[in-house]
């Protein structure tokens, strides 16, 4: 295998001694890393602003950048820049076993396939359900290598993203977009599965706006032949629109003197699109007249009644439980979505603890 030098960077937020681990980790079992960015959001910009921040420092060309809290075969990072650097126009991820106990005997995952209408929104990745490594719809995995110079010609689509989500998307779909080519590797990297009381910071209303956002704004940035379709539904899904902002315009400028695939012609080999076409206008209007300003429609924990149709239950089906314990569901009686926030009395308050 070729020796490569290449960076490797990291965001995190409030990691505390998981981030020295990671860093020790990356030393003690890689031969070819020459440089390691450990980048704080104190900001709250979210995982890609600060991933693109740290990307800006880096000594090297290849760059390979992870989560905070994360293990590593011998060599498995080497093996993945050298991949990159024998053909730049790749973006790849390692195996990945994500597990509480970081352990590499876990159900391994490879990647993620790419929905064009999710559960929640549109362009959303799912773990792969093939186990295999190979081309791939999506990165995922919490560790992802690719070229910088390949990544600035695409727009760099990190510096678009609020809050904590949408990075897999934003380097995966331009890249396939621009000629390039999306893999997982068989090297191996194991990533800590945290529970939410585990996680070291809690979400804010203003977060979720933010990633809400970034859902929007990568939509913008693609341009996909069906935007206004695929607009209106996100807008059903959260009861809100966005201005974008003009950075959002100029890199999707950039990426289409780039592009060397039609959006129809990217769909139809890597997108999953088996979703409803459009929801009834009667769901549109009760979608937009009740939705929170942070996103979906929201009541507390405890006694769940549905704010669309009123009907109380405890079979609505959880289908995203959030890093601050919010859960996102869907109503046993109507369907529609909502969310219900985490430790809240009927009030909307935390509950006060009782003296004596």
């Amino acid at each position: 295998m070729e020796t490569i030098d290449y960076t490797v960077a990291i965001p995190h937020r409030n990691e505390g001694a998981d981030l020295a681990k990671t860093v020790e980790n990356i030393q003690e079992t890689q031969e070819n890393c020459v440089h390691i960015i450990t980048r704080e959001d104190k900001e709250n910009l979210g995982t890609a602003a600060t991933r693109h921040a740290a990307v800006q420092e880096a000594a090297t060309e290849i760059v390979v950048t992870c989560d905070a809290h994360m293990r590593f075969r011998p060599g498995a990072l080497d093996e993945l820049a050298a991949f990159i650097a024998a053909d730049r126009t790749r973006v790849a991820c390692l195996t990945c076993h994500s597990n509480p106990d970081l352990s590499f005997d876990e159900n391994p995952l490879y990647g993620a396939d790419l929905f064009e209408m999710g559960d929640e929104y549109a362009l959303e990745p799912k773990w792969r359900k093939v186990k295999a490594p190979g081309e791939i719809a999506c990165l995922m995995g919490a560790c992802y290598g690719f070229a910088r110079s390949f990544y600035e010609s695409l727009g760099s689509p990190w510096k678009l993203g609020r809050g904590w989500g949408c990075d897999e998307t934003l380097l995966s779909i331009p890249a396939r977009l621009a000629g390039g080519s999306v893999h997982v590797l068989a090297a191996e990297c194991a990533h800590l599965l945290r529970r939410p009381d585990e996680v070291m910071y809690r979400q804010t209303d203003a977060e979720l706006e933010a990633i809400w956002y970034t859902r929007f704004a990568l939509l913008e940035y693609l341009r996909p032949d069906n935007l206004d379709q695929l607009r209106r539904l996100m807008q059903s899904k959260c009861g809100r629109s966005f201005r974008m902002r003009a950075e959002v315009m100029h890199a999707a400028d950039q990426l289409s003197r780039v592009k060397k695939l039609t959006f129809p012609e990217y769909r139809a080999r890597w997108l999953v699109t088996d979703f409803r076409v459009e929801a009834p206008a009667r769901e549109l209007r009760q979608a937009v007249r009740i939705a929170a300003r942070s996103g979906l429609p929201s009541v507390q924990e405890f006694g769940i009644r549905c704010p669309h149709c009123k009907q109380i239950s405890d079979r609505h089906r959880v289908t995203t439980t959030y890093p601050n314990g919010n859960r996102r569901r869907l109503c046993a009686f109507c369907g529609m979505p909502f969310i219900t926030r985490f430790g809240m009395d009927s009030t909307g308050s935390r509950p006060a603890l009782k003296q004596g």
